[in-house]
């Protein structure tokens, strides 16, 4: 009788059991629930799928779909709080991002089991290296990566001036490996099982000694001081049905902010410059010529009638209005185009610089396909969207140059730091980092956390201080260290004063950039693609 040569494959109920439980811890590690110590071993009930060696079915990888799915609807379930249209919004991402967790197990599989790579140095590859890939493709979704559960740790995140965030995600996924060998010391392989457990606390500990190094090391400042005011208001993002409805909130909103500002103003003194939130500004700012930098003759009249100056100077009588860096709207009249934007607004209430945002929002401010099906645009929740700019800016405040960024710009690390490499190519290079945004659309739920880890990472990657002003929260001072030194409350308003200061420390990650987790990432598609090449060489051998 021939052996039968058909290989075996797992069929294993627990298959979905180990996914689900690994996406539980992971989801666990992040806000709302926050157990950031699980970061550093919720994937290990994945791991017994990458080194079984026998083979999955395409089942057992729909099943490693399914958890997957459920952890991105879980964790993104503030995505669709503002309207109802954003439940497609809602269910196309997270379909899209539960495809990273098959992928993550078959590159693994392949990676250890066809190129013979150890599986302590394949797993953190393909995790990492899966990140890199979703942080850039389809304009780059930043929020969740695995190293952002360790945020309020400074000491443990001051690696990631060395390759960017990638760096502790590689790290913490090589030591969740390391760790989960303590099962080999009782299967008869001491050795292999204690020198693992070494690899990994031999890394733990160069990340805890690095970051001790770093936050007790003594730093020059490269500015003194800058005294910022943060205007943090607290209005959920709503979609008025009638003009009447819409003007109600319109009026409540500059109300709102009206207020906040003025009550701040008469308590502030010796201000630098005050930070309004993205969208915080409620009178439309209107574009100027490209070629002039004047107004056009036909925008003219709408620019005298739109109450800008008085917006900007009669708030608080008999008191000098300080520098104002505001969230607005800028509007092409003649081109009937909008931009997301940050103004810089002088004392004398001119306008003195913009920054046009760059880096647009798939579903909140465009839509993919919108110009070739119309209707999308009608939707109130997506409308004629907006427009990118194409330039990175400097506001300079007293010798002191900020960087302005809006919204989720400062989810994606390339990003800031392509901005920085412009800026000091042009021999701009920012002293500190600013966000606006308008965090209005998830209603208080753990995206203003996620957002907020975002920020922190931003300024160890870049060593720059990050000021985030945000509507809802949580507008906050995170220093070159990424400390958070002045943190607003959640979804609710507050004016805060924070003096910024600028530490001389340098950065390899701005230095090097991405080629460290690029190179992952082009290991980890190698992986994928030589098991799914595998897999129908499988097939094609199988007996009928």
């Amino acid at each position: 009788m021939h052996e039968n040569t058909k290989p075996k494959t797992t069929n294993s109920p627990f298959v979905f059991l180990r996914a689900a439980i690994s996406m539980t811890l992971l989801w666990l590690s992040f806000p709302p629930i926050g157990l950031a110590y699980l970061g550093w071993f919720a994937l290990v009930p994945l791991f017994d799928l990458v080194t079984d060696k026998r083979i999955l079915t395409k089942t057992e990888f729909r099943k490693i779909w399914l958890a997957g799915l459920f952890y991105w609807l879980g964790t993104f379930y503030f995505i669709p709080i503002p309207h109802p249209a954003l439940w497609a919004g809602w269910a196309v991402v997270s379909i899209y991002l539960a495809c990273y967790l098959p992928i993550f197990v078959g590159a693994s599989r392949a990676l250890n089991h066809r190129l013979s790579i150890p599986y302590l140095l394949a797993i953190p590859i393909c995790w990492t290296g899966l990140e890199y890939i979703r942080c850039h493709l389809f304009t780059g979704m930043g929020l969740v990566c695995l190293s952002h559960t360790q945020y309020q740790n400074p000491t443990l995140i001051q690696v990631s001036d060395l390759s960017g965030a990638y760096t502790l995600t590689f790290a913490m996924t090589f030591v969740s490996v390391a760790t989960c060998q303590l099962k080999s010391i009782f299967q008869g392989q001491a050795f292999k099982g204690f020198a693992h457990l070494t690899l990994g606390a031999a890394v733990a500990a160069g990340i805890y000694l690095y970051g001790n190094f770093k936050l007790n090391d003594q730093h020059e400042t490269t500015f003194s001081e800058l005294r910022v005011g943060f205007i943090q208001g607290s209005i959920d993002t709503k979609f008025p049905s009638t003009q009447e409805e819409a003007e109600k909130l319109y009026h409540g909103k500059t109300r709102h902010y009206e207020k906040l500002y003025h009550d701040a103003a008469l308590k502030w003194n010796n201000v630098d410059v005050v930070l309004w939130p993205e969208n915080g500004w409620s009178v439309p700012d209107l574009h100027p010529d490209t070629e002039t930098g004047k107004m056009d003759p036909r925008q003219l009249h709408l620019y005298n009638e739109s109450a800008f100056y008085a917006w900007t100077n009669l708030f608080v009588p008999n008191k000098t209005t300080p520098v104002i860096i505001a969230g607005a709207v800028t509007v092409d009249p003649i081109k009937n185009d909008s931009y997301g934007s940050a103004l810089l607004i002088g004392e004398d209430g001119e306008i003195h610089g913009r920054y046009f945002k760059n880096h647009l929002v798939m579903f909140g401010e465009y839509v993919p396909l919108a110009d070739w099906f119309p209707l999308l645009k009608r939707i109130p929740a997506i409308g004629k969207g907006l427009i990118a700019g194409n330039e990175s800016v400097v506001f300079d405040i007293q010798g002191v140059k900020l960087a302005p960024s809006i919204c989720f710009e400062s989810t994606v690390p390339h990003y800031i730091r392509d901005q920085v490499l412009k800026l000091k190519a042009a021999k701009k290079e920012p002293d500190v980092l600013v966000n606006l945004t308008n965090d209005g659309w998830f209603y208080g739920t753990s995206c203003l956390d996620f957002h907020l880890a975002c920020n922190v990472f931003r300024a160890v990657e870049m060593r720059k201080p990050m000021l985030v002003c945000a509507n809802t929260g949580f507008s906050a001072h995170v220093d070159s260290l990424g400390q958070i030194i002045e943190v607003g409350p959640r979804r609710q308003p507050k004016t805060f004063l924070s003096e910024v200061h600028g530490l001389e420390l340098d950065s390899v990650y701005v230095t090097i950039g991405d080629w460290i987790p690029f190179t992952l990432a082009v290991a980890t598609m190698l992986g994928f693609c030589l098991a799914i090449f595998k897999g129908k060489a499988v097939e094609k051998k199988e007996p009928a």
